[in-house]
């Protein structure tokens, strides 16, 4: 298999997890809060949805001969600089491995309000990045 047809492979399983968090942003705040099986849903897709993309922003990297990212943040920031992404969006969505690094390592206690307020977010901007990195290869026509 292509580093092409792996990057696109990884981008199918992105867009999965978005489905995943999509239909779980119907629920309502209260719903959300009060169970806890909803939320470690949404915190285990958001985690998942950040590190796919990380993963392919390092594999695009590396198809272009460039050293992997030094960080979650900074591999949206380099493929940005690759001109796979524009600047500013790259900027927008950098910031959500912050998140990701509070669910997963627990850096500060989660606030759950904010995860929650945090799913929109989420989906609108990695609809966007799976277009973006969709257009740069060509994964489906």
């Amino acid at each position: 298999m292509s580093d092409h047809d792996r990057i696109c492979s990884k981008l199918d399983r992105l867009h999965s997890y978005y489905t995943e968090l999509k239909s779980l942003a119907a629920l309502s705040l209260e719903e959300y809060m009060s169970n806890s099986i909803y939320r470690r849903a949404v915190e285990r897709t958001i985690q998942l949805i950040v590190e796919c993309a990380t993963d392919i922003n390092n594999m695009l990297l590396k198809m272009y001969n460039k050293k992997g990212a030094t960080d979650y943040f900074n591999s949206f920031i380099d493929i940005a600089e690759q001109n796979i992404i524009p600047a500013e969006f790259a900027l927008k969505i950098a910031p959500s491995t912050g998140l990701r690094n509070i669910l997963v390592h627990e850096y500060e206690e989660i606030d759950n309000e904010i995860v929650y307020h945090s799913i929109s977010t989420c989906l609108e901007y990695y609809l966007k990045y799976i277009y973006l990195i969709n257009q740069f290869l060509k994964c489906t026509e």
